[in-house]
């Protein structure tokens, strides 16, 4: 499926199979075809150029080069949507949110000032507390609409000061979006292992992303199941709150049978690797060297990292 298609065709095998592929491996993707020890090296580098910017152009620039790279690496539409919606949502908390609270909060403040002369005029039976009620209401709402009005300004020109970190923060994302999605768990853990990190994490991570798929199959087949047993609300409500109240339900009672299995199949692999001698294999340095044979720094490697550092000093000097 096309990342134009995304807009348009969702569903949840759609999702599974994009986590399949992530999880299991992705031959197509390019940062896939190159040594993993040389990607992880670049991934650290390329987490700290993005700070060495402060304008906005060459970082737009690196920005467009990684949302490139990630096509190439073919990272999930879906994780690309959550990144953008993420970064969305925080330009419009200072722009949208911040100054809606804050016009609401002052003019909450000035009827709460003058709920006294209110209460008085009631209890002593004046008439024209009316025609002062609706004064003050008046008053609030002009206070809060300035107040919002200026915050918007202010939110928008620290939107305006913030957008740069913003833009670093979302390279930096989107390039561990590539390589974590591009690269198959056992590359990355024999890249991970000979660049010295411990075995037992390694297993840890290749584990974790062989376990995902199966974790989001196996809570879709206990959500169907509870379904199955279950009777949706006849009347959703306003806004389909009851609805919605009841998958919030079923994706909590679905929760801890999961929790169950998991503990259950982690006992079954723990028993499985220590039938094999994965115990005795952590300080065996040949087994170490019989996991990471086939491994080498070719010359198209070499190429990808400087040809990077290139693009990178174009950036600084040109813009």
């Amino acid at each position: 499926m096309k990342y134009v298609d995304a807009l348009t065709d969702i569903s949840v095998a759609d999702v599974k199979v994009d986590l399949m592929r992530t999880a299991y491996d992705n031959e197509d993707a390019l940062l896939n075809s190159f040594d993993p020890r040389v990607v992880l090296v670049w991934t650290v580098l390329f987490m700290i150029i993005p700070w060495l910017f402060y304008d906005t152009l060459p970082l737009a620039i690196l920005l467009a080069a990684a949302f490139a790279l990630a096509a190439l690496s073919q990272v999930s539409k879906y994780l690309l949507a959550l990144l953008l919606f993420g970064q969305v949502t925080n330009v419009g908390f200072f722009v949208v949110l911040v100054p809606l609270i804050g016009g609401a909060m002052r003019a909450v403040g000035h009827l709460g000032d003058n709920a006294g002369r209110v209460v008085e005029g009631v209890t002593t039976g004046d008439v024209s507390v009316f025609a002062e009620t609706g004064t003050i209401v008046a008053a609030a709402v002009g206070r809060g609409i300035h107040t919002a009005t200026t915050s918007q300004e202010v939110g928008i020109d620290a939107v305006g000061a913030l957008v740069p970190f913003f833009l670093k923060l979302t390279i930096i994302s989107v390039i561990s979006l590539a390589v974590f999605s591009a690269m198959s768990p056992q590359k990355l853990s024999k890249g991970m292992l000979r660049l010295g990190v411990p075995r037992q994490l390694t297993f840890a991570i290749a584990y974790g992303y062989r376990m995902m798929p199966l974790l989001v199959e196996e809570y879709h087949a206990l959500i169907n199941s509870f379904r199955l047993r279950s009777k949706v609300p006849e009347k959703q409500g306003l806004f389909r709150w009851r609805y919605f109240s009841y998958l919030l339900t079923l994706s909590v009672k679905a929760f801890y049978p999961l929790i169950f299995n998991v503990a259950k199949r982690s006992r079954v692999t723990v028993e499985a690797m220590e039938t094999k001698g994965f115990s005795r294999s952590l300080g065996d340095e040949r087994s170490q060297a019989l996991r990471t044979e086939g491994m080498m720094v070719r010359t198209r490697d070499v190429t990808f990292v400087f040809g990077s550092l290139l693009f990178v000093a174009a950036v600084w000097v040109f813009t």
